[in-house]
């Protein structure tokens, strides 16, 4: 028994499971520089590209023999096809341009693995359009087994502009949408196409009003997998859908928190009034931020150690209320004598360690109101999603005093 055929039959580890992905990546016609990073389980290749390992080996596997050839299969095309994406002709390309929605946070992993890669993010120009506080819209290139997102827009040798391009997406994604919903709950709806594409289909608004609604469509995309649909008079499917956006939300990869409606045809926040929903939403919120912290903060603790960069990327930290444990707050700690990036919280923690290696004293403070004391030592870091706050030193006893603290 050969090794891939050894590894077709057992667990793979991550490394092992990387050297099969490579080597049938080269079968099937991959060309090019390939090369593993086991710390973020990552293959890099072509210009600051790169394809993450952690979907397609979580898949493999869960599953079996034949079943865990298909599943690598599936992912060695999705490799090619973007790598030949990046040479196809605006005449080739243009009846597989299609719309995407992507989160933030995605865009703020591609900034970071370039600062990694090239040292800096001069050149990283993502061109996209916003939607919400924490997504974006993008164009992509359809294949059969994959999507290729061109974050740098489209290919200049084309002559278009993004919006173009979007036109020309959008006529597309018309051409292949007939009405395909699922009524989960009474008056809640599904997106039922289930071809990558769902929640792209916000951008054609006569599809989603055609539904039985009570009101104007409301509707959330909280993961790249899901689109919920209800109407705005719908008291009881509109809870239904913020409980089921929050569950996709962490099952799948998470896209918004928002909910949306159209405004003239367009896209818009939809405001929710509703103290109940308010609150779901704001742990939907927590937890989604949570994972951005947690990811923006692997990649500067990589970057700051292959560089020899003594700065603490402070945790972004969640804990339930005592009164309510549903409802979640947010706390970094702030230490004397410690260059820190700071996350956005609603409670800092002052640490100052005493000489003598006793336990250090410690205050609780909002940040609001540390911003409003302490703000010349706080200082916003440039192009960080979500937020990062540079600190410049730390407050002296008797200005921390004046801070109200906190439990």
């Amino acid at each position: 028994m050969g090794f891939l055929d050894f590894l077709f039959n057992r667990k793979p580890s991550p490394d092992d499971f990387a050297v099969l992905f490579e080597s049938a990546a080269r079968k099937a016609g991959f060309k090019g520089e390939l090369t593993y990073r086991p710390r973020e389980f990552r293959l890099v290749y072509g210009e600051s590209a790169f394809f993450n390992l952690h979907n397609a080996y979580r898949e493999y596997c869960s599953q079996r023999g034949a079943r865990r050839r298909e599943t690598l299969n599936n992912y060695i095309a999705a490799l090619c096809e973007n790598q030949r994406s990046r040479a196809l002709p605006l005449d080739e390309a243009r009846p597989l341009l299609l719309p995407v929605i992507r989160s933030r946070g995605m865009i703020e992993e591609l900034r970071l693995h370039q600062v990694r890669t090239e040292g800096d993010d001069l050149d990283f120009s993502p061109v996209y359009l916003p939607m919400g506080d924490d997504a974006v819209v993008l164009l992509a290139i359809d294949h059969p087994e994959s999507t290729a997102t061109l974050v740098q827009g489209p290919d200049k040798s084309w002559g278009i502009t993004l919006e173009e391009g979007l036109a020309i997406a959008l006529t597309n994604l018309r051409d292949t949408t007939a009405d395909s919903f699922v009524e989960v709950v009474p008056g809640l709806f599904r997106g039922d196409w289930n071809d990558s594409y769902d929640i792209s289909r916000i951008f054609l608004p006569d599809v989603l009003e055609r539904l039985p609604l009570k009101g104007r469509p409301v509707f959330m995309v909280p993961s790249r997998e899901t689109l919920l649909v209800t109407g705005d008079h719908d008291g009881h499917a509109l809870a239904a859908m913020v409980e089921l956006g929050l569950q996709a939300a962490s099952e799948g990869r998470a896209i918004s928190t928002g909910l949306y409606c159209y405004e003239d045809g367009k896209v818009a926040t939809y405001p929710v009034q509703h103290p109940l929903l308010q609150a779901r939403l704001a742990r939907m919120r927590y937890l989604t931020t949570k994972s951005e912290y947690d990811t923006q903060k692997h990649a500067l603790d990589l970057i700051h150690q292959e560089n020899s960069t003594d700065i603490f990327v402070a945790n972004y930290q969640l804990y339930a209320a005592q009164e309510d444990p549903d409802q979640l707050f947010s706390i970094a700690s702030w230490t004397e004598g410690v260059d820190s990036l700071l996350p956005r919280v609603d409670r800092l923690v002052l640490v100052r360690p005493n000489e003598d290696c006793s336990d250090a004293e410690t205050r609780a403070v909002s940040w609001e109101q540390a911003m409003a004391l302490l703000g010349d030592l706080l200082e916003e870091a440039p192009g960080f999603y979500p937020p990062r706050y540079r600190t410049l030193g730390f407050p002296e006893p008797s200005r921390a005093e004046l801070l109200d603290e906190v439990n």
